[in-house]
């Protein structure tokens, strides 16, 4: 049995069950709801150009998520780093032993 909610009744039926509220009620839940937006932390959005249409992305806004961000992309871009050495020194390896097992002559690399 699935019962259909209408909102216009739900929100006739909760508009009448706060003018029974006494004030003191009224007023704590107001300042509890000004506490509960105060510490709220609204997603900032970013509107960025993808294709021909704007899409909004989530943009980090607390320091904590900006701290996050900030390691995230050193740690990738030192990963990135330590890789492009390792496959440079390899590289040079393979030269090394080349020359050194007279695969490759010397003479290409005298001018």
């Amino acid at each position: 049995m699935t019962t259909k909610l209408n909102p216009e009744k739900i929100s006739q039926v909760l508009n009448q069950s706060v003018r029974e509220l006494n004030e003191e009620t009224l007023s704590a839940l107001q300042q509890a709801r000004a506490k509960a937006l105060q510490r709220q932390a609204a997603p900032a959005r970013a509107q960025e150009f993808a294709g021909h249409r704007l899409i909004n992305v989530l943009v980090p806004h607390t320091v904590q998520q900006w701290i996050i961000a900030v390691m995230v992309v050193f740690m990738l871009l030192a990963g990135a780093g330590l890789w492009w050495q390792h496959v440079h020194h390899q590289q040079q390896v393979e030269l090394d032993v080349e020359m050194l097992t007279d695969e490759l002559p010397l003479e290409i690399f005298v001018d």
